[in-house]
């Protein structure tokens, strides 16, 4: 009896042992649900070597170059026009000038004559007409010419005696040949318009760098 007892006491122990292992709780692992902070710089690293290759990639887009023309000289200089004046002056018949000052009074109404000959040529000239008919006839006709000008840059090319104590005198002047799109009141003024490079360099035969 003894012995059968002993033999119950001992296995209920062991089942009470097995029992309360059986019921322990189970500790989990924090290693696998928080972040620690080694992870989130690594997380902050990684987003930002992200951006940067996303600017790299942006940054290496070929872009077309621009195109540069070689233009010739000689288009970029004015086309310039010699405008020539001839004007004529006779010596004044007044006895109170002595011969020098009948002299150079002649040549210097040679010289403006020769002035208002290069502003008829570059401003050209207004004529005021007036004519009168009666009966289907012309009774009076008449006009006058006007011209009224700055002319620059004249210079004087010769001046020479002439017979009957006359002198001529002969200006020049150089102007751009598109002077006369602009000078005159009369001519309608374009509107500015642009133009493309190419077109520019199709009338003026210029060449692109490098070929």
């Amino acid at each position: 009896m003894n012995k059968q007892s002993l033999l119950f006491t001992t296995a209920l122990a062991s089942a009470m042992v097995l029992a309360g292992c059986s019921t322990q709780p189970k500790v989990e692992s924090t290693s696998t649900t928080m972040p620690t902070d080694s992870m989130k710089s690594s997380v902050l690293i990684s987003e930002s070597s992200q951006k940067g290759l996303e600017k790299e990639t942006s940054a290496v887009v070929p872009t077309k170059p621009p195109v540069a023309y070689r233009v010739p000289k000689s288009a970029l200089q004015p086309q310039l026009i010699k405008i020539s004046g001839i004007g004529y002056g006779a010596e004044s018949t007044y006895e109170g000038y002595t011969p020098g000052q009948r002299r150079l009074m002649a040549i210097r109404a040679a010289k403006l004559d020769a002035y208002r000959s290069l502003a008829e040529q570059l401003y050209g000239i207004k004529i005021d007409s007036n004519t009168s008919v009666a009966t289907l006839t012309a009774q009076n006709d008449s006009f006058r010419a006007r011209v009224n000008a700055i002319v620059r840059g004249a210079r004087v090319v010769s001046i020479t005696p002439m017979a009957d104590h006359n002198y001529e005198t002969i200006l020049e002047v150089y102007i751009d040949k598109s002077f006369f799109q602009n000078a005159f009141v009369y001519s309608k003024k374009e509107e500015e318009t642009t133009i493309s490079a190419e077109d520019l360099c199709r009338t003026l035969t210029c060449h692109t760098i490098g070929e």
